[in-house]
């Protein structure tokens, strides 16, 4: 592992543990659904259509669009961001379905309640831990934090738009603050984990061009 590569995965490595540590320290103090109704009143039509939008940026089907691009770069690329995908997709599920299968969401913790429900999107009222939006912003955003050359300056813009995906989530009243903060370490682990496979097992020249150009036939002599 050469010394870039060692200071992007302890950088990295250094944002899980910040991230971790907030949470280990706030959340004793945390009462379920006081702050996000507190969120829920700050209520605006312009929030209303920003966060409706960029939460967009967590589902799913947006990996798709990396994963074709990817075919025309590096194959390590492509392997890494692969793995990454599956690693949260997985842990997420285990997480929903079978760790925290029950665990009810805003609008059903909180029915008894009243608060704003903003226009258009449609409240679920289970799976709540961990956000599953969140995961996939930050695991895309982790992806990025480790392949973009650090000259674009892009690595804190990345962190920031998957850390406003998990604000959107609060926002719409569709995740606690506790199940974003899980999501932005199950994000940054997938990613930060490929990395480290990727490093050993898929190092080799043949992975620094990109799948298609290991298709071509050799030329015959």
């Amino acid at each position: 592992m050469t010394v870039k590569k060692k200071i992007k995965a302890s950088v990295l490595g250094t944002y899980f543990l910040v991230i971790f540590l907030i949470g280990l320290v706030l959340f004793p103090f945390y009462e379920k659904g006081a702050i996000e109704l507190k969120i829920n009143q700050l209520h605006h039509p312009i929030w209303d259509a920003f966060f409706a939008n960029i939460t967009h940026l967590g589902d799913g089907l947006i990996l798709v669009i990396p994963l074709l691009l990817l075919i025309f770069h590096k194959y390590c690329y492509l392997i890494l961001f692969a793995l990454s995908s599956l690693i949260h997709l997985i842990l997420v599920h285990i997480g929903k379905k079978w760790v925290f299968g029950g665990m009810p969401r805003p609008a059903e913790y909180l029915k008894d309640v009243s608060f704003y429900e903003v226009p258009g999107i449609e409240l679920h009222q289970w799976g709540s831990f961990p956000s599953g939006h969140t995961t996939t912003a930050f695991m895309l955003a982790s992806f990025l934090f480790l392949v973009l050359p650090k000259k674009y300056k892009l690595h804190y813009l990345v962190m920031g738009i998957a850390f406003i995906v998990g604000l959107s989530r609060v926002y719409l009243m569709q995740h606690f603050l506790m199940d974003i903060w899980a999501g932005a370490l199950l994000g940054i682990f997938s990613s930060l984990v490929s990395y480290i496979l990727v490093l050993k097992f898929f190092s080799k020249k043949t992975y620094q061009k990109s799948i298609i150009e290991n298709l071509k036939p050799k030329p015959s002599f």
